[in-house]
């Protein structure tokens, strides 16, 4: 891979979702980097029917442990 690929490489963007404490969906969020804290988990898709209800198991990503607070 040449230099210049490597120093102007962008991240893909990958897709999140927000659970509240009955673990269901609040908020989703499509980004290049993981959001802060131990709520965003990582999903395969979006869809806006998941707002306000538990997320399919099928669709999350699994992650090793939370990400502490910045």
């Amino acid at each position: 891979m040449s230099l210049f690929n490597t120093l102007f490489r962008t991240r893909a963007a990958r897709h999140y979702a927000l659970l509240d404490d009955q673990q269901c969906c609040c908020m989703l969020l499509t980004a290049k980097e993981r959001p802060h804290g131990e709520r965003w988990v990582e999903i395969e898709e979006i869809r806006l029917g998941w707002i306000g209800k538990p997320l399919p198991r099928a669709d999350l990503q699994q992650r090793p442990g939370p990400i502490p607070h910045a």
